[in-house]
């Protein structure tokens, strides 16, 4: 069994004494303008509270800002750990027609959603 804790032999492959192995770099070029922070806030939101993500778009800039940067930080932590890559042209070709495609899948959806009882 592999214990992180330890400075000897049976440390895992990949982690050093200063413990995994981050990409700062990667980590430092997310910013608020990539598509899933927004998406990452807003279905956080909507987890928390139970509304539509009508009732999300409604909100406009009074939208939780906190949430805002807090899924930027989670999304910044996940690229540096490796588990989720950064955007790039690379990520913009692969995934990028994905997400556009989940964005307005949802603001079609929010479009057509009823209201909720408030």
């Amino acid at each position: 069994m592999i214990n992180p804790h330890t400075k000897g032999p049976d440390m895992a492959a990949t982690e050093s004494p200063e413990g995994p192995q981050i990409d700062r770099d990667a980590a430092e070029r997310v910013h608020y303008t990539d598509p899933r922070v927004r998406l990452l806030a807003s279905t956080r939101w909507r987890l928390a509270t139970g509304y539509t993500h009508r009732s999300w778009l409604a909100l406009g800039k009074d939208n939780p800002d906190a949430l805002i940067r807090e899924a930027r930080d989670w999304l910044r932590a996940a690229v540096a750990a490796g588990l989720l890559p950064a955007q790039n042209d690379e990520f913009d070709d692969e995934f990028g027609p994905y997400l556009n495609e989940a964005l307005k899948d949802q603001a079609f959806r929010a479009a057509y959603e009823e209201a909720p009882d408030a």
